[in-house]
């Protein structure tokens, strides 16, 4: 399969493009800069410049070099610091997630697909119906963070827009995020229903389900918590 990844240079990104490349896909992936992309290099890895808001960018990278059958998002807000309760980062949008979706859905239907690519989005717990899933101490930092906060609000846009877009789509709410390898993932409902109450599942262990999800058909038109 062939799938366009944005957000691929972030920390999740990363993993995912390594995840979808170890499974023989070919991948596309829209990055600001090229030349300082930490992407590896591979046959199987196309690299176009752009920006994620940019409907003409996204229509290049969707022709590059052919049309995808899916689209993973994995874009972040940054922070100004490490904190939670930081503020964002100056140069980092507060409706990035949305913006981005608005010019992506424009874009699809601008390039014209003969079959609709599926919409996978590294959402996260805490969207829609999943906020009550959390601990109260997550929920505190999720309300009282700006960052956090604004991150959440972004998130709601862009899980509306995905879900009007007419768009087969996965829209997954990983858990808190930890370091170390893949692990088996445990698929909850969309309010989280039976989830550990503080549970957290790898950055590489959400990378694999999410090109799982591409190739599934299992998960489609839902909006699982994801866990270890």
């Amino acid at each position: 399969m062939h799938i366009f990844i944005l957000g691929a240079t972030g920390q999740n990104g990363q993993m995912i493009v390594n995840s979808a490349l170890a499974k023989s896909h070919t991948v596309t992936a829209l990055v600001r800069n090229s030349a300082s992309s930490p992407l590896p290099q591979d046959s199987n890895l196309t690299i176009v410049p752009g920006s994620t808001t940019s409907q003409a960018d996204l229509e290049a990278a969707l022709r590059s070099p052919r049309q995808p059958d899916a689209i993973i998002i994995a874009l972040g807000h940054r922070r100004s610091g490490s904190s939670p309760f930081s503020a964002p980062a100056p140069n980092s949008p507060h409706d990035l997630f949305e913006s981005t979706t608005r010019a992506l859905v424009s874009a699809i239907k601008a390039v014209g697909f003969a079959t609709p690519p599926k919409l996978v989005v590294n959402s996260a717990q805490g969207v829609g119906p999943s906020w009550k899933s959390m601990s109260f101490p997550v929920r505190f930092i999720f309300s009282h963070g700006p960052a956090m906060r604004i991150g959440l609000a972004d998130h709601e846009r862009m899980d509306t827009l995905v879900r009007e877009s007419g768009l087969p789509f996965v829209l997954a709410r990983p858990t808190g995020l930890l370091s170390g390898p893949a692990r088996d993932v445990r698929v909850w409902p969309a309010d989280g229903k039976g989830a550990p109450w503080i549970a957290t599942i790898t950055r590489e262990s959400l990378a694999a389900w999410l090109v799982d999800a591409v190739e599934k058909d299992e998960w489609d038109g839902t909006a699982p918590v994801i866990t270890n």
